[in-house]
């Protein structure tokens, strides 16, 4: 086969460029005024030789086997490029494995709610329409342009585009399967392929499948944990109820200025509700956040959250009986082999090492799954000694799908910003504060529960949420390369614990130990300190110095996030 004869379509081949390129121009962070250039010519010579490989490998078959190779290379990439656009312009993030576990996070009512508010969107349809006209300039530019030799004739133009695709192949065989050595090389050898979309979703690829690993050790970790552990509580129970996507600078238990928490705020200005301050999450991905503060090791601590066993383990050896709610994610919901979100509470030798009893389905509204919780409550509970944690749905994305129509206070109208949103933004406001309304409803009640009981209660969110804060967006997006000021909203986060008048009078220090620490910086990867030191448990994971309460406590002079980023 004479290999010249073979050519290429140059309209083909520039489309793909484009296809691959787009992503590439919205993730511009430059730093110095060489540095866009430098990316830019670097991730076009990238592309450009990958097209020019597949646009040749189809052009050495038929001409209608050519054009089916074509339209199925162009599908997948418009596929990899929309998304990535839709992805960086809504969430400021591009396809990485943390992507692809909130995308494994969402389950079928999630889908359906985040595809009404983001998929039906002016945004998304203005990007279709971009893509759309692109397809049109191809067809059009493609028939009238001349095809191009598949090799060059001239000698220089030969070795030229050889010596170029020898560099982008290097560029991307030259790592391993090890990530962090992957971007030490990069960062080492000032490589700009650490700008390249794809290489950072093979990296991202390489770090999902890291997960299972950390899953194998997690349950390694608690199928040979040894260590003899006993607590000196004998009797209170403790509720932990984890919200969702709770931004505290919308609630006026803090500094927002609508009336959303008013049984909370009572409950405060009784003096048995006692709010934390400053305390942060960890992460803005309700899993990151789950593996972090169910572990006894902390962000900081030089060793991954999986090669510790999780404090509910811990406490079930002290004789604690644990029970997990959840309205995300229901008992044997997901894969029980692997997954990368919170079906690893369903993996073997995990799950049913954790929990007692856990529930098996999921419910609109989150005080259906209490109700639930209550109607089974004498099955569930133990005369004493029992830990609950509560997982609601809160304030997640879909906001107006969180509260039943008894809670729909706040209306577009109703929202006040120094921005200019449009009556729909407004509506996105008003839909998160009512369904945060309704999260004060559903806390107020669980504590009501156990109000009557020798009962302590903590109630925290998983992480924050941004909505409309101070730019034209809701949701999370990658914090490691985004605005400072999106930590605030995506992190700052509720904590408060709330003691009932039998603890409050059998427990008169552990009360004025919480007094004495609520303004003291605190982030949620530390909370098994937390819980260890309110129950007295002792084990070798325990460390005063990192419990809020305790008289030790040592606050981090710099809070380290999971993203490698330190919180300020």
């Amino acid at each position: 086969m004479n290999f010249t004869s073979n050519k290429i379509n140059p309209a083909v081949w520039g489309t793909c460029i484009v296809l691959l390129m787009l992503p590439e121009l919205l993730m511009l962070d430059t730093k110095t005024w060489w540095d866009a250039p430098v990316v830019i010519v670097f991730n076009i010579l990238f592309y450009g030789f990958i097209a020019w490989l597949f646009c040749g490998l189809a052009s050495l078959t038929g001409r209608r086997t050519e054009l089916a190779l074509q339209v199925v290379l162009q599908a997948v990439m418009a596929a990899y490029s929309v998304s990535n656009v839709f992805m960086l312009i809504m969430f400021n993030r591009h396809w990485d494995a943390y992507s692809w576990q909130f995308l494994c996070e969402t389950n079928g009512r999630e889908s359906s709610e985040f595809f009404s508010s983001y998929v039906l969107s002016l945004p998304t349809l203005v990007i279709l329409a971009v893509y759309v006209a692109l397809f049109v300039a191809e067809v059009r530019v493609g028939r009238r342009v001349k095809r191009w030799r598949l090799f060059p004739r001239r000698r220089l133009w030969a070795v030229a585009a050889s010596i170029i695709g020898m560099v982008m192949v290097g560029q991307t065989i030259f790592f391993g399967p090890d990530v962090q050595v992957n971007y030490e090389r990069v960062a080492k050898y000032h490589s700009p392929i650490k700008r390249n979309a794809m290489w950072n979703i093979w990296q991202s690829a390489l770090i999902y499948d890291s997960f299972r690993d950390e899953f194998a050790r997690c349950a390694q970790s608690l199928r040979t944990y040894k260590e003899r552990v006993w607590c000196s509580e004998r009797e209170a129970d403790v509720v932990m109820i984890v919200g969702e996507s709770f931004n505290r600078h919308m609630s006026n238990l803090y500094d927002g200025k609508y009336d959303t928490n008013p049984r909370l705020k009572a409950l405060n200005k009784q003096g048995c509700l006692f709010l934390f301050n400053d305390v942060v999450a960890s992460d803005n991905g309700t899993t990151q956040n789950f593996k972090q503060f169910l572990s006894p090791v902390a962000v900081g601590d030089g060793r991954s959250w999986c090669d510790a066993p999780l404090f509910p383990f811990l406490l079930r050896r002290c004789g604690y009986n644990v029970v997990f709610y959840s309205n995300q994610y229901a008992g044997m919901e997901m894969d029980k082999k692997f997954n990368a979100s919170m079906g690893f509470f369903n993996a073997p030798g995990i799950g049913p090492n954790l929990f007692n009893h856990h529930n098996t389905r999921i419910y609109q509204y989150d005080m259906q799954l209490i109700d639930a919780y209550r109607a089974n409550r004498n099955d569930i509970e133990s005369p004493t000694r029992n830990f609950i944690i509560f997982h609601l749905c809160g304030q997640h994305v879909g906001y107006g799908e969180r509260y039943p129509a008894d809670f729909a206070k706040f209306s577009a109208r109703s929202v006040k910003s120094k921005l200019r949103l449009s009556d729909e933004q407004r509506g996105v406001v008003a839909d998160y504060l009512n369904a945060t309304l309704y999260n004060d409803y559903v806390v107020d009640s669980i504590i009501r529960m156990f109000a009557d009981r020798n009962a302590i209660v903590l109630y925290f969110s998983d992480h924050g949420e941004e909505v409309y804060d101070f730019r034209l967006l809701h949701g999370r997006t990658d914090l490691k390369t985004d605005d400072p000021r999106a930590l605030h909203s995506q992190l700052d986060i509720p904590f408060m614990l709330y003691v009932s008048p039998r603890y409050a009078a059998t427990h008169p220090q552990q009360v004025e130990r919480i007094k004495r620490s609520l303004d003291r910086p605190f982030m949620t990867d530390n909370l098994p300190q937390l819980i260890f030191d309110l129950l007295g448990v002792r084990t070798k994971y325990y460390k005063p110095e990192s419990s809020v309460i305790n008289d030790a406590y040592r606050p981090q002079k710099q809070r380290k996030l999971q993203v490698g980023r330190v919180y300020n």
